[in-house]
């Protein structure tokens, strides 16, 4: 994968002043995709939360290798549990009131 002038390679700041909530569930042939999109926004003062929800391809190694090469990037991977629990679950570890 060639770098892209997108990924932050600065220190994470103190506070986002939103986040945004990306849940996935076996993601693989997109979710590199998806993730670049919301990191080449103008606006860059955000969290990207990526809920893993029990993935059984690719995906989990995938996020991890963009979330180490962006501090924007934050991956919770867990068990399957569904969407609506994955929402939820994204909702409390929010570290932003704007989601």
């Amino acid at each position: 994968m060639q770098e892209n002038q997108y990924f932050q390679s600065v220190p994470h700041p103190c506070a986002a002043e939103l986040t945004v909530l990306l849940p996935v569930f076996n993601g693989a042939q997109y979710i590199t995709e998806a993730v670049e999109s919301i990191l080449m926004q103008t606006y860059t003062n955000f969290e990207l939360l990526v809920i893993n929800d029990g993935s059984t391809d690719d995906t989990l190694v995938i996020l991890e290798r963009l979330a180490a090469r962006d501090f924007r990037v934050r991956v919770v991977s867990r068990e399957n549990k569904g969407l609506i629990d994955k929402l939820n679950q994204g909702l409390s570890l929010s570290s932003t009131d704007l989601i």
